[in-house]
């Protein structure tokens, strides 16, 4: 009987490695995708409603009474509001910031965090909150558009530190793919692919090193929120997560697909709402209405 050739054993031994690697990630973007918890909130009596909401530019800065994205925050009501991609205009033919206000008088307290400040628009990232919030501090970067920020909310006799972010994107657009199926054109389209996903990522690196710092620092039960524009399965969730904190969609949930982006016929989950494990999440939803690029995410924290 003819032995395999030691050539073929590696080649064998390397095609089960590289399978049993592929099975393993599968495993693991299922369970960081779908959602497996059930809510344990029994003698809970405390209990918070979040949203985050990445608003493309505040739903295109529509005016406050046909704005959509405003209307939809409005019926939702929650107890704390995480936005971002706030864009307000100082043209009156477009949503101005006394306008945004007035809309959203029912929370009497607010962090807007602007990253783009000039004469013709601000742009950045909103708190919006009904309870007091103090000692209000930005985490500023060196990318044009993004930026993360912190804030203390007084609830009755607790204090709970708010981190809200918008990490570095990858920036793709319909243009980055290849005009026409040809060996040169999908090999350039790549590349140019590639460059752009490993400059975001390292933006996103650093970025995320420091969010992670400034958690640790909290001598407060922690809520981060907000578009980290990067999957469950990447270094920048992980980072920030760190086992230390809870997935609210993961444990407030079961058996849901949670993809908060739909774009171009694709979908990823890169908005998150994680909490201190003092914190119960329930009730987590991805709520599908087409007013911004990504999907709002909502739950009930217990207590």
């Amino acid at each position: 009987m003819k032995k395999d050739s030691p050539k073929k054993k590696r080649r064998g031994c390397l095609g089960l490695c590289v399978s049993i690697v592929v099975v393993l990630l599968l495993v693991a973007a299922t369970l960081l995708t779908v959602s497996h918890g059930t809510p344990q909130t029994e003698g809970l009596n405390k209990r918070l409603t979040i949203l985050t909401y990445n608003t493309h530019r505040m739903g295109m800065y529509a005016k406050a009474d046909k704005n959509r994205v405003i209307r939809y925050l409005q019926r939702q009501d929650a107890d704390i509001v995480f936005l971002q991609e706030v864009e307000v205009y100082k043209d009156d033919h477009y949503l101005t910031l006394p306008e945004l206000r007035q809309a959203m008088r029912q929370y009497p307290y607010s962090y807007y965090d602007f990253k783009i400040y000039n004469k013709r628009r601000q742009y950045g990232i909103v708190v919006y909150s009904k309870y007091p919030l103090i000692h209000k501090q930005t985490i500023r970067y060196t990318s044009r558009g993004n930026i993360s920020n912190f804030c203390d909310a007084i609830v009755g006799e607790d204090t709970i530190r708010l981190f809200n972010n918008h990490l570095e994107s990858n920036r793709l657009v319909v243009q980055d793919l290849p005009d026409e199926i040809e060996t040169e054109s999908v090999k350039s389209s790549a590349q140019h692919v590639a460059e752009k996903l490993q400059s975001a990522r390292a933006i996103r690196k650093e970025q995320t090193r420091i969010v992670r710092q400034t958690i640790q620092q909290s001598p407060y039960p922690v809520i981060v929120a907000g578009d980290f524009n990067a999957i469950p399965l990447s270094r920048a969730y992980l980072t920030i997560r760190n086992w230390q904190l809870r997935d609210c969609f993961l444990s407030g949930s079961k058996g849901r697909l949670g993809w908060t982006l739909s774009k171009h016929g694709l979908g990823a989950r890169i908005d998150y709402i994680l909490c201190s494990r003092i914190f119960r999440p329930a009730e987590f939803r991805v709520e599908k209405v087409n007013y911004s690029d990504h999907y709002p995410c909502l739950t009930t924290l217990y207590y």
